[in-house]
């Protein structure tokens, strides 16, 4: 079953309109649209987990299509199906962006999610999106789900090393070009446009990894 299907089973059965899916989700109406238009086919991890938690669906089922929509009961237990994770993805450094991977001693983490080949990891590096991302956690990085307002990216900025930010829509520019802006989460950091800049966007966030701190 495609996204586009699982999110309207979603607001179906939950008697839901996308407006008020996008309300209990914290998300813009856009967003939820833009689900149900078929031009994306799996869901960012940390969606699939809040969609979860609101109705009780299978956060793997709403990521991927795995599995089934609802956890199968037996008495007072729930089981979920398994899903063992068995896609390599490489974790890298944030310099070492853009370079071949066979190039770039990494480690690997596992996933199942249905990604493509070219998806990689990295580590936070600093506490530009902070709280929501703190130094040490890892993200998944597709290059080739393009990214809608609100998303979080890797984007490279002129000539620099690439960064983690989200990204907002400012609307097009006296000759129809659409701007945007690549924003911090920490007040300390400064917002870039690219109205003022060069950039280009190298991937969008799947999925949010947090490591409990010992």
């Amino acid at each position: 079953m495609a996204l586009s299907d699982r999110i309207k089973l979603v607001l179906k059965e939950n008697n839901l309109s996308q407006y008020e899916l996008a309300k209990r989700m914290g998300t813009s109406q856009a967003t939820i649209a833009f689900w149900c238009t078929g031009r994306t086919k799996n869901l960012r991890g940390d969606y699939a987990a809040k969609l979860s938690k609101l109705f009780g669906y299978d956060a793997g089922w709403l990521a991927n299509g795995i599995g089934l929509p609802r956890p199968v009961h037996s008495g007072k237990e729930a089981l979920s199906p398994a899903e063992i994770g068995t896609k390599k993805i490489p974790l890298i450094e944030f310099k070492d962006i853009g370079k071949p991977i066979n190039t770039v001693l990494s480690q690997y983490l596992l996933t199942d999610m249905k990604i493509s080949e070219n998806a990689f990891a990295v580590a936070i590096k600093d506490s530009s999106m902070m709280p929501k991302f703190e130094v040490g956690d890892r993200v998944i990085i597709d290059p080739e789900v393009p990214p809608i307002p609100g998303d979080f990216v890797i984007v490279k900025i002129d000539n620099n090393e690439p960064i983690f930010r989200k990204i907002r829509e400012l609307g097009p520019d006296s000759s129809g070009k659409l701007q945007y802006e690549f924003v911090p989460l920490n007040d300390d950091y400064s917002t870039v446009s690219s109205e003022r800049h060069n950039f280009e966007i190298i991937g969008t966030m799947l999925e949010h990894r947090k490591y409990r701190k010992i």
